[in-house]
């Protein structure tokens, strides 16, 4: 059944892609799409790291140029947010308290980025990357020769502690795990992540416990531990991740568990209302659960699967996800979910310039992560994830030779 007006809840990356593929697929209703940020959507991938570095600006990062939304008759109202929602009168509370009602409701509400609730965390100096204006603010604390130290040994973290040791300061990233990269990868990747930043002059501490923070003048000066001991500093940046945004989601009745859950068309247990990108916990049929996931791939796809749903056309998202992460001249390219195994296979190495980790867990080929130029990485991992979608698990010992190619391996197996 067609609906007359789509309201979304979130001006991202998901948010922007669901309203501009409405249009795609044919929506003739009305679109209004809701941000609370005063910039129209954009992607958050390069502020932790070419805008970050000043290579790129932030203008660049918008998702369509100024004229896009008139000339698509989409409403995108910034700085604004949305308070409430009512599903029984299909309606939206904004901040100025009037009501916007709806045919359909996409939540597209994305994450809130994680900070430390410990004494000091309010110094000036103490920065997070989630939005341009914190990639701004950081930037302009990133001076050659500052003491910067990157707390959380993730992604965000690890992407900012090499864009800032390329921007001349002295590194140091904190991490509270007994590794980096303990959620995302199998060991092995973790092991050769931390190698390349140690050859670039980072150093990584683990097992790190955090008292607080002090400063002088209202700005931090240094990183205080449990054990009394700390760390002087000019900078420090919270990398530890975000929690998805469902406080409107669980007020308004709509069942969530580290996010929204949605089934594999996007929608939510709540008849009419749908969910996508960071916040969306949703159905996998490829796995046979439910999965959250945090990347660019994703934004864009579950957008496409939400926009269909909603025009009629429902067609199940069963990706096998994909993600990449920029440090220095290497990428680290996943595909598949390489935490889950009992078995890692490495194809190159290291020191050849490039090494692919194949992932499996009970004989079934579950995940694979590239590591080096993306020349040399990328068409690897491509074949390994159309390996996983088609279900084939090859010969480990094969895996393992790089002087066999990977299409090969895939087209016998």
């Amino acid at each position: 059944m067609t609906v007359d007006s789509v309201v979304i809840v979130g001006a991202g990356q998901s948010g922007g892609r669901t309203a501009a593929l409405l249009r795609q697929e044919g929506y003739e209703g009305a679109i209004v799409l809701i941000g609370a940020e005063p910039h129209a959507p954009y992607e958050r991938p390069p502020l932790s790291k070419a805008v970050l570095k000043g290579e790129k600006e932030a203008s660049h990062c918008f998702l369509y140029d100024d004229g896009f939304y008139a000339e698509n008759r989409i409403d995108l109202m910034t700085g604004r947010r949305a308070v409430a929602v009512d599903p029984a009168a299909k309606s939206v509370r904004l901040d100025d308290g009037s009501d916007l009602p709806y045919g359909a409701l996409v939540l597209a509400t994305g994450g809130v980025v994680k900070r430390l609730p410990l004494p000091g965390a309010d110094l000036k100096g103490i920065h997070v990357v989630r939005t341009l204006e914190d990639s701004a603010e950081l930037g302009a604390d990133l001076k050659p020769g500052a003491k910067v130290a990157v707390i959380g040994g993730g992604f965000i973290g690890l992407e900012t502690a090499a864009s800032a040791r390329q921007m001349g300061c002295d590194v140091t990233v904190l991490e509270g795990a007994p590794r980096i990269l303990g959620r995302s990868v199998p060991q092995e990747v973790a092991d050769a992540v931390a190698r390349l930043h140690t050859e670039h002059g980072v150093k990584i501490d683990l097992n790190v416990r955090i008292a607080g923070f002090s400063g002088d003048n209202g700005r931090v000066t240094a990183i205080e531990f449990q054990d009394g001991s700390a760390m002087p500093c000019d900078a420090v940046v919270i990398g530890i991740g975000i929690a998805p945004d469902v406080a409107l989601a669980e007020a308004a009745g709509i069942p969530c568990e580290d996010g929204i859950l949605v089934n594999e068309f996007g929608a939510t247990r709540v008849d009419g209302i749908y969910a996508t990108g960071d916040c969306a916990r949703a159905v996998n049929p490829h796995y046979g659960e439910t999965i959250r996931l945090e990347s660019w791939q994703n934004a864009d796809m579950q957008a496409r699967t939400v926009a269909r749903s909603i025009c009629g056309k429902p067609e199940a998202y069963a990706p096998v996800p994909w993600l990449w992460s920029d440090q220095y001249d290497w990428t680290l390219q996943t595909a598949g979910l390489p935490s889950k195994c009992d078995t890692v296979v490495t194809r190159g190495s290291f020191d050849e310039g490039g090494i692919v980790f194949f992932t499996i867990q009970n004989g079934v080929l579950t995940g694979v992560a590239g590591f080096g130029p993306v020349s040399v990485i990328a068409k690897d991992v491509k074949v390994a994830q159309m390996m996983m979608e088609r279900g084939v698990t090859p010969d480990p010992a094969q895996l393992a030779d790089p002087s066999l190619p990977l299409r090969k391996i895939m087209k016998a197996a």
